[in-house]
């Protein structure tokens, strides 16, 4: 079995790009290259030798790519123009290069996987789709924007819609128009010290605009930033994952997940063991907990649970699925609340009727979506020649590919990594700060000023010119200190020892007050320090030509 990958880190440094494989092979590792990952991929799909009801699996996966293209290419026409190809069987057949990542106002080095997505495909010769993941929650409708001086800096939350009870993005809608549409001003207002041209104050008009024809906070902000995209010269199709779930061909393959519910919630289970026992890690809740077994009543048997999240139109949090087989020829799925439909799928029925029971279940306002694990299953089984991850995405997946052993007995495609680390050009405006190092000084006084607890005497020298009774108290807590601690004398040694301590402290007190006035400055320092290291700003807040150069646009 091919052993798990090492964890990697982002490039530490503001600017540092991690793309692997590179888009373009270097003279010195040739077969280090995107074209490389995709002509051993189609091998590995190639070997696969599973059924899916009455299909084998590379036919399913024809008929995929061919729905996915076709409503990928319709979504994205819809807000922005889309180079659709005549011939869709040539088009089928050339590598798809598939990301993703919620609709959310993420990082630079986010941001870098979709024109890493489009750089891939240009040189393969394919598409480039990324998946707009709005089946995951909505947790926060703000930003933390840093303001204030190079001293003092701080951030502040901006929300650019109000808060409410945590969601599925395809299900939240804009609750306060009025907030989003200042959002762009608000925030570049507040950043204007730091970064007095940002992105966000040109690029926000195009998510008010896209506000008012999507109706939905995450597809505002994700086709805003996709029409920017396009300005910038990228070809991508994006498609959002609740819109791929609903495809009749993505849905046969849930069903055949959902009908091998008990293997696939072993298998889940056993890659959790296997990537822990692998990666040295004691957590059970990383990186991400067991799927657990509720005998709530012993009647019904047992209730698994899977990996999809489950909710209604009417209560859209999202919850916990459970499924139960004790159903001849069917299922039963629960979120253990309210929520209970009874499903005609199981290894025994047709493709057809895993098809239409799903569907109803759309139809009836239930929504059942996949979790992460399952995300990019389906995209790297179904759809895209190499699936491209950043960092966090790559080390979660690898469970994915446990998982795809245990079930199929093959070895999965692999995948790409690309993450970036770009901070707040400050430099030019701050120079020198760059060289301090508040975290080392405030280290400093703490070892000082514990030093000064233990060990007064060391900072009252020159003795000669202290007092008498210094003298005569550093002599006293010496004599104890070289006094053998028997058993009758430990306890007296100690509390004299603790006792000249506390005497000789009236005398490094002025010492003390002006180490603990440096505390709070220092303190200040670190977290303004830690704010403008930042990797975490969005990417709109970043001056145009900055991303350019980030983003690969001004090299060619």
């Amino acid at each position: 079995m091919p052993a798990f990958r090492p964890l990697q880190k982002p490039p530490p440094f503001s600017g540092g790009r991690l793309i692997d494989p590179p888009i373009v092979a270097s003279a010195n590792a040739p077969a280090a290259s995107i074209e490389t990952l995709v002509d051993n991929n189609r091998l590995l799909r190639a070997a696969f030798s599973t059924r899916i009801g009455d299909m084998k699996l590379w036919e399913l996966i024809a008929a995929t790519r061919r729905e996915v293209l076709t409503v990928a290419a319709e979504y994205s026409g819809s807000y922005r123009d889309v180079h659709r190809p005549k011939n869709m069987a040539e088009w089928i057949a050339q590598p798809i290069v598939m990301g993703g990542h919620q609709p959310e106002l993420f990082h630079s080095g986010v941001w870098l996987k979709n024109f890493v997505l489009d750089a891939y495909a240009r040189q393969l010769g394919g598409t480039a789709i990324n998946l707009v993941i709005d089946t995951d929650r909505c947790a926060r409708t703000s930003v933390d924007v840093p303001v204030g001086t190079p001293e003092q800096a701080h951030f502040e939350e901006v929300f650019f819609d109000l808060p409410a009870p945590e969601m599925a993005w395809e299900e939240r809608g804009i609750l306060d128009a009025e907030c989003f549409a200042a959002f762009g001003r608000r925030a570049s207002d507040l950043l204007r010290p730091l970064e007095s041209d940002p992105v966000l104050r040109r690029w926000w008009p195009l998510a008010i605009e896209r506000a008012g024809e999507s109706h939905r906070l995450g597809l505002a902000i994700a086709q805003a930033r996709h029409m920017l995209e396009e300005r910038y010269g990228l070809e991508t199709l994006e498609l959002p994952m609740s819109e791929m779930v609903r495809l009749p061909t993505v849905m046969v393959f849930i069903g055949w997940l959902l009908a091998h519910t008990r293997l696939l919630h072993d298998a889940y289970n056993s890659g959790l063991a296997a990537y822990r026992a692998a990666h040295r890690e004691r957590s059970l809740s990383r990186p991400m907990p067991d799927l657990v077994t509720r005998t709530d009543n012993p009647g019904e048997g047992d209730w698994l649970e899977i990996p999809w999240w489950i909710w209604s139109r009417e209560d859209p949090r999202r919850r916990r699925a459970f499924a139960n087989l004790s159903t001849p020829g069917g299922m039963t799925i629960s979120d253990m609340e309210t929520l209970r439909v009874e499903l005609p799928i199981s290894p025994e029925t047709s493709p057809s009727k895993w098809v239409d029971a799903l569907s109803r279940m759309e139809e009836h306002g239930i929504r059942l979506r996949p979790r992460a694990i399952i995300t990019t299953l389906l995209a790297r089984l179904l759809v895209a020649d190499v699936f491209v991850h950043g960092i966090g995405g790559a080390a979660y997946d690898q469970l994915t590919d446990e998982i795809v052993r245990r079930l199929t007995g093959c070895d999965p495609p692999r995948f790409a990594i690309v993450s970036g680390t770009l901070q707040l050009p400050i430099a030019a405006h701050y120079a020198g700060r760059e060289s301090l190092a508040p975290e080392a000084e405030l280290t400093e006084v703490h070892r000082l000023l514990r030093d000064l607890e233990f060990h007064p005497e060391r900072h009252l020298t020159p003795l000669d010119a202290r007092p008498e009774a210094v003298r005569d108290l550093i002599g006293d807590k010496w004599r104890w200190i070289e006094t053998h601690p028997t058993v009758t004398l430990a306890k007296r040694r100690c509390r004299e020892i603790r006792a000249a301590n506390a005497r000789l402290a009236m005398y490094t007190q002025p010492i003390r007050d002006e180490l603990l006035g440096r505390v709070g400055p220092l303190a200040q320092a670190i977290r303004a320090q830690k704010v403008l290291a930042s990797r975490a700003h969005p990417w709109c807040f970043f001056p145009e030509k900055t991303l350019k150069n980030f983003l690969l646009l001004e090299t060619g």
